[in-house]
Order: structure tokens, then sequence, then C-alpha cells
């Protein structure tokens, strides 16, 4: 017997809602289980299909969340972007998925871009 019926109740069982950070009206749901070296969530899950059935990988929930939740198509090239600027929030509608140019893109436009050995301009 699995421990949660579906994906969605395991990530809501391994999350909260924050009080602090919100985007667009809605409250973070920020991730309280197993993280990256980087601060971003990690889950333990099982291949379903192919060679590889049954071993266990480690997915970044906000992944998990974009391609099961959502049901938008990732390729592995493509990189989830955290319209709240929070790395361990899992809420649905604050992630959508995107290319590194445009996530960089929207660094920039919300001021949080750091270029560690650029002189500022005066």
């Amino acid at each position: 017997m699995a421990k949660y019926a579906n994906l969605t109740e395991r990530i809501l069982a391994n999350s909260v809602p924050s009080s602090e950070s919100y985007y667009d009206g809605t409250p973070c749901w920020v991730w309280i289980a197993k993280r990256t070296a980087d601060n971003y969530p990690l889950m333990t899950m099982r291949y379903k299909r192919g060679p590889r059935k049954g071993k266990v990988y480690n997915a970044r929930v906000h992944r998990v969340v974009v391609k099961e939740i959502k049901g938008r198509r990732l390729t592995p090239r493509m990189v989830v972007m955290h319209l709240c600027n929070n790395s361990l929030c899992v809420n649905p509608a604050h992630l959508i998925g995107g290319t590194q140019k445009q996530n960089v893109r929207q660094c920039v436009k919300d001021g949080r871009h750091f270029t560690p050995f650029r002189q500022p301009c005066d």
C-alpha cells in the first residue's frame, strides 16, 4: 500500500503554505523535506517503466510539479522558472517551464541578477 494516494497529496504533505512569501495573491508552498546542496526541493521516486522499472532516483520537485501536476512537457534542456523567486516553492501556480535564457531575463527584470566580476556603471 502506498503512503500517499497520488503525487499531489505527497507534495502537499511535504510542504507548508508560507505566511511571508506570496506571488499573485497566493502563498508559496515551502518544501520542508529533502533538499539539494543548492537548496532546491528534492524527492525520491521510482521509475515506472522501461529497463530501470522499480529503480530509485532523485528528482527535483519543481520539475515533477510542472510535468506531473501541470501536465507540461519538459525537455532535459528546459528549466523550471519560479515566478515567486523562491527556490523552495512548489506551488504549481508559481512554476512555469522555460529556457535558461528566459530564466535569466526574468532574473534581471526582477533585479536579482548579480555579476561578481563586473564593475558597476557610474
